[in-house]
């Protein structure tokens, strides 16, 4: 039997939610995702913190086992190739947000300037007319590369649910 302790971060919780902008508060709110500063995994109410949840569930002063800190992102150190990179996923986001059965994960330059965008899939889907529009936007060549993983974990990273 595998016993296997799997630890999960901030991150992890923020990339398995569905919107990019509402998160879901341990108190059953929603709140934007900027307002978020750590998120719980107490199975009683698990969800996302603001400051003043943080405040009123006192989670920094019991140091809470299932309190997860939220990391500082420093937006002025950003090189050109990170907003870049930002930008490719962005725009790719938005060019495949009605393929429902696929998460993009990741976007790579290739050693000829291009972009090879990486996602997951349980679905099969044919890029062509997305990879035009892209590669119109942004003046780069722009390649779609499947990562095959199993259909139960790749559900989960999509969908946010363990496969039963």
């Amino acid at each position: 039997m595998n016993t296997q302790l799997t630890v999960i971060d901030y991150d992890t919780y923020e990339c398995r939610h569905s919107s990019a902008h509402s998160r879901q508060c341990i108190d059953g709110t929603i709140t934007g995702s900027g307002k978020c500063v750590a998120f719980c995994e107490y199975e009683q109410h698990p969800g996302f913190l603001t400051d003043e949840l943080r405040a009123d569930h006192n989670c920094l002063e019991k140091s809470c086992i299932y309190y997860l800190q939220k990391k500082n992102r420093v937006r002025s150190n950003r090189s050109v190739n990170d907003l870049e990179h930002d930008h490719i996923m962005e725009v790719s986001r938005r060019a495949t947000s009605d393929m429902e059965g696929m998460r993009l994960m990741r976007a790579d330059r290739d050693a000829n300037g291009g972009w090879t965008i990486y996602y997951i899939s349980i679905a099969d889907y044919v890029f062509d007319s997305i990879v035009c529009h892209l590669e119109e936007m942004t003046g780069s060549s722009i390649r779609f590369s499947n990562l095959d993983y199993r259909f139960e974990i790749a559900a989960e990273l999509i969908f946010g649910v363990k496969a039963l």
